[in-house]
């Protein structure tokens, strides 16, 4: 007789408040741990020296980040399902996905791009009124230093730190995010409303908000709005974790190319990529691409399954 998991009977209120405290939890384990990792590499000095803001070590920055992910995006969805479902893989969407599934996946994701860029620079001109000065001021200086953040990470000079770029922003955020905000968040939220507009929706509001990076709130909204889709229409997280793969991959390996002088031009060099007629290109064959998604996976998807 298969246990019955502690949490399986809570109401889904009460589940989406383990979910958070878990993530909670895995924050604090997580910079405990990078912490801790990092005074056993670098010494108790440069560790307080670099918290301080004295000292920026890429290998400390790379560090942080690598640890971070695993402990606030994969490690509670991983725990939360084993508490609340006698299924946790067939919960995380654990489950072999359709080949052409896949590929329409990356095609979505790279079909959206001139849309990504117009709503990337509408959302960068947008201003808080006069008397929200204060809150603008940082919102953009959070904004600011996340991009710097980036920038280091970015600026690799050799194979190896390509490698290290692509499992820190290429695989670990495609499954640590997905986890989180695609099985494990629109799990709860299927449990509260009879549609798949709602969990999808309120899935994609949360996963940008979560980034505190709110003059890129939109495009990264409507990358979220993509990501619910092929989930709840493919019922496997692989598909959605291969187009966030292929999103952020996309970004550390030109942006390597042109650091070596591979090629000319950077993804933000290039030019028209956001004029109307891409865009317009861009609405149509993103829906062509996700109304095949939805047909390939009728019957396929997690509204078509049970789930406990």
């Amino acid at each position: 007789m298969v246990k019955e998991p502690v949490f399986s009977k809570i109401s889904p209120g009460g589940q989406v408040l383990l979910l958070i405290a878990l993530v909670l939890a895995g924050t604090i384990f997580s910079i405990v741990a990078a912490y801790g990792i990092s005074m056993l590499v670098w010494g108790k000095e440069f560790v307080t020296q670099a918290a301080s803001g004295q000292i920026i070590s890429l290998g400390f920055l790379r560090t942080f980040q690598i640890i971070n992910q695993i402990g606030i995006f994969i490690f509670p969805p991983i725990a939360f399902a084993w508490l609340i479902s006698e299924r946790p893989l067939n919960f995380l969407g654990i489950s072999k996905p359709r080949a052409g599934q896949m590929i329409l996946a990356i095609i979505a994701v790279l079909s959206i791009a001139p849309v990504i860029n117009v709503l990337v620079q509408w959302n960068e001109g947008l201003t808080l009124p006069h008397m929200f000065h204060g809150i603008e001021n940082w919102m953009r200086n959070t904004e600011e230093n996340a991009a710097r953040l980036t920038e280091n990470f970015l600026n690799a000079g050799n194979p190896a730190d390509l490698a290290l770029n692509l499992l820190m922003i290429g695989i670990l955020p495609a499954l640590g995010e997905e986890l989180l905000f695609r099985p494990a968040f629109i799990g709860v939220l299927k449990k509260m409303f009879r549609n798949v507009h709602w969990p999808v929706m309120i899935s994609a509001i949360v996963f940008s908000a979560f980034h505190l990076q709110f003059f890129g709130f939109f495009p990264r909204l409507v990358l979220g709005i993509l990501m619910g889709y092929l989930y709840v229409w493919s019922g496997s997280l692989w598909v959605p974790a291969l187009a966030h793969f292929v999103n952020n991959s996309v970004v550390v390996v030109v942006s390597w190319l042109f650091q070596n002088q591979y090629i000319e031009k950077n993804l933000t060099d290039l030019e028209g990529a956001g004029s109307w007629p891409y865009v317009a290109i861009s609405v149509v064959l993103t829906a062509l691409v996700m109304t095949g998604v939805y047909i390939w996976g009728s019957g396929a998807g997690i509204w078509k399954q049970t789930r406990k």
